[in-house]
C-alpha cells in the first residue's frame, strides 16, 4: 500500500463510530493471541493484554514529546 492509501484508511478509521473502533481493537487482541499461541503455546490472553498496554503507554508518552 502506498502512504497515501494508508493515510486515507487511517483517517477513515479515526472518523468511524466508537463501536466499530472497539471491535477492531478486540479483533487485534484476538489475532495477536492466535499468532503468538501458535509460536509459543505457553502464551496467555493476559500476557497479550499486558504487552499491548506497554506498547500503548510507550506510544502515548512519545506523542506528548
Amino acid at each position: 500500500m502506498t502512504t497515501k492509501n494508508l493515510s486515507k484508511l487511517f483517517l477513515k478509521y479515526r472518523k468511524s463510530p466508537q463501536k466499530q473502533q472497539a471491535y477492531l481493537r478486540a479483533f487485534e487482541k484476538k489475532m495477536l493471541y492466535r499468532t503468538t499461541k501458535t509460536e509459543n503455546p505457553s502464551t496467555t490472553k493476559k500476557m497479550v493484554a499486558q504487552i499491548l498496554k506497554k506498547i500503548e503507554t510507550k506510544h502515548a508518552s512519545q506523542k506528548k514529546r
